[in-house]
């Protein structure tokens, strides 16, 4: 059942409640092609259902809530996301087809120029801007897949997770810079969250009488396995919209179109000013 938790604010136009959707827990993420996965990695179970108005009602923002307490959905305008697409592409594509060390350089600039893009999204659509600015990166994925978590050193797909960018205490979680990810392909991709924060799932375990992990790994692990039948939640993002989520206080993981196209997305971890909510009809 889904419980209280975080909320999903949605910030701009092109959304329809179908793209929101629930599933009832969670399955081991078997081995995708050309990659193993984790052997700990779990994705949604693919059962989606639309939401009931008390799931749509409880994921519902209260005014004020900040922004490292919601996930935000948010566009891009129509010009930003040409714009995104004309300069990084190309480099993209390059780096893929030639010398990497000769593409640095022109990659770093080009991806300063989409993060002050989609920072200008995040002021417009959610009234933040921001303080500290952490890394950015575009990345490239295929088609068809239900994980985009990769673990480059152990070359593994790792499936709902929490990231560890700022190596953060379990404790201190809610500090973390928040995460823009924005959709710069064609067609749809897909953000799968668990709507609750590191503070809750400790809560959740101890409750049992399970020992409570000191490690992000640890407490996934021991979460699912305490919990399989706690639901996920998926939100489709249109080519151009983007979400914003504390991804090192909630589990999440994303997953890619079944056209055949290539999955692009643009990430940037900012400090931002969290601003109040203002409720508007969806």
């Amino acid at each position: 059942m889904l419980t209280t938790g975080i909320t999903l604010s949605v910030r701009c136009d092109a959304f329809h409640p179908s793209d929101v959707m629930i599933s009832s827990g969670t399955r081991r993420l078997t081995d995708v092609p050309g990659a193993a996965a984790d052997p700990t990695a779990v994705v949604p179970r693919d059962d989606w259902r639309p939401l009931t108005r008390a799931e749509r009602e409880l994921l519902d923002p209260a005014p004020a809530t900040p922004l490292n307490r919601m996930l935000t959905v948010l566009g891009l305008d129509t010009d930003s996301l040409d714009a995104c697409r004309d300069e990084l592409l190309p480099v993209l594509a390059a780096a893929r087809d030639g010398d990497a060390n000769e593409q640095a350089g022109r990659r770093g600039a080009v991806l300063g120029r989409v993060r002050e893009r989609a920072l200008d999204a995040v002021g417009r659509c959610a009234g933040a801007r921001s303080t500290r600015q952490g890394a950015s990166d575009s990345v490239v994925h295929g088609p068809g897949l239900v994980s985009t978590a990769y673990n480059y050193e152990q070359r593994t797909f790792m499936g709902l997770h929490l990231d560890n960018h700022e190596d953060l205490p379990l404790t201190e979680r809610h500090r973390s810079l928040l995460l823009t990810v924005a959709n710069l392909g064609f067609t749809d991709r897909y953000v799968h969250f668990v709507n609750l924060r590191t503070a809750d799932l400790t809560l959740m375990l101890a409750a049992t009488g399970r020992a409570v992990p000191d490690t992000s790994h640890a407490l996934k692990n021991a979460f699912f396995s305490a919990f399989p039948t706690h639901p996920v939640l998926r939100v489709r993002l249109r080519p151009g919209q983007a979400y914003l989520v504390n991804t090192q206080d909630v589990l999440h993981d994303g997953a890619t179109n079944t056209e055949g196209l290539p999955d692009v997305s643009f990430l940037t971890a900012n400090r931002l000013t969290v601003a109040p909510l203002v409720r508007e009809a969806r």
